[in-house]
């Protein structure tokens, strides 16, 4: 039997195992009925990737070996179907020059936009929900992504440093941020944290004391943080314990916290730290060498005194087994909108360019 003779059933459970973009082109060249069964195949795309942004496949994703494929195939007949297909919904890592109305798109993972607000040629206002942008962002710049897309849910840059407040909208609608900032200046993370109500889950790298924060006003949505910081009191973006202590009282509910690498938590913080967070399940402290035995031992204790139930994790020779670790395998796409997943045990580097819900 000829290749061809087999039913469409079979050629189209064929064609679910082609993911290159460039590979698909050439299928639908042979003839007719193989260009229509692409079509189809098309039609089950949610996410276009680039080459090397490629973890697990599957019928889902299309990925490109060279971008410059996007350019011939969106002026061929397959533009339209990309465009009008609504469950295409993401881009990661595909370059900016190269994105041409994509009405359905709603998650982008993007390096770079090529000019100041490019954006807003690209995209319609409000079109985006998820963005994981991989250079830096100016807090002026910040205001006005936020200004053209409100309702964003989750966002994840690196703030160029600056010492300045930001004074654009409130990010109404986020509920992770996620955060990276220089490693030798100032950076306004908390601050920010301040214009967002609804803010859930947050992950911030690189931060120091930051004099913006608004002290006095409490997030009582907020349910994990993660912290990850240097211990060395000559870094610009290292973190006091007073500023900590404080900034950890405005999250009277949180749930699970991480400080990962600072030389501030140690053993004789921790009495403090749970009686500043009452409804503290989870406490995280690998990388942060002031933490031993000691606070395991103490929290044991606490917890049979006062009937609460909270595990710390902490760098010991003898780690339990199901402790989660902190070098996980990356995914660049994960389902689910769980951050204490996806998120929360892995390193910044390591986060997921999307979260599908």
């Amino acid at each position: 039997m000829l290749l061809n003779d087999l039913p469409d059933d079979c050629l189209w459970l064929i064609f679910d195992n082609f993911f290159r973009l460039e590979e698909l082109i050439e299928l639908s060249k042979v003839c007719s009925k193989w260009s229509n069964l692409i079509d189809i195949r098309l039609k089950k795309v949610k996410y276009l990737l680039i080459e090397w942004k490629v973890t697990h496949l599957d019928y889902s994703k299309v990925w490109m070996e060279d971008p410059e494929t996007f350019k011939p195939w969106r002026s061929s007949n397959y533009g339209p179907i990309v465009d009008n297909n609504p469950k295409i919904k993401g881009l990661v890592g595909i370059d900016s020059k190269y994105i041409i109305d994509l009405k359905m798109i709603s998650m982008v993972s993007i390096d770079q936009f090529y000019y100041e607000q490019e954006y807003k040629k690209l995209f319609r206002p409000n079109q985006l929900k998820q963005i994981r942008y991989n250079e830096d962002f100016l807090l002026k710049d910040l205001s006005e992504l936020v200004k053209y897309f409100p309702d964003l849910k989750r966002l994840n840059i690196w703030l160029e440093g600056q010492k300045d407040r930001y004074n654009g909208p409130n990010l109404s609608n986020l509920k992770i941020f996620e955060f990276s900032g220089c490693w030798d200046s100032f950076c306004p993370a908390f601050h920010v944290m301040d214009f967002c109500p609804s803010l859930e889950s947050a992950y911030i790298q690189g931060q120091s004391d930051d004099e913006f924060t608004n002290m006095a006003r409490k997030n009582y949505n907020l349910r994990d943080l993660v912290i990850e910081t240097v211990g060395s009191e000559l870094m610009t973006n290292y973190i006091s314990w007073p500023f900590l202590r404080r900034l950890l009282s405005k999250y009277p509910n949180l749930h699970n916290l991480a400080i990962r690498g600072s030389g501030e938590i140690n053993d004789s913080r921790l009495e403090e730290l749970v009686a500043i967070l009452p409804e503290i399940k989870l406490l995280d402290f690998r990388r942060s060498k002031g933490v031993t035995s000691k606070s395991a031992d103490f929290l044991s204790k606490f917890c049979l005194k006062y009937d609460r139930s909270i595990k710390i994790y902490y760098d010991c020779k003898k780690q339990q087994t199901d402790w989660p670790k902190l070098d996980s395998h990356r995914e660049s796409i994960v389902y689910g909108f769980d951050f204490m997943e996806h998120c929360f045990y892995k390193t910044f580097f390591a986060l997921p360019d999307l979260i599908d819900e």
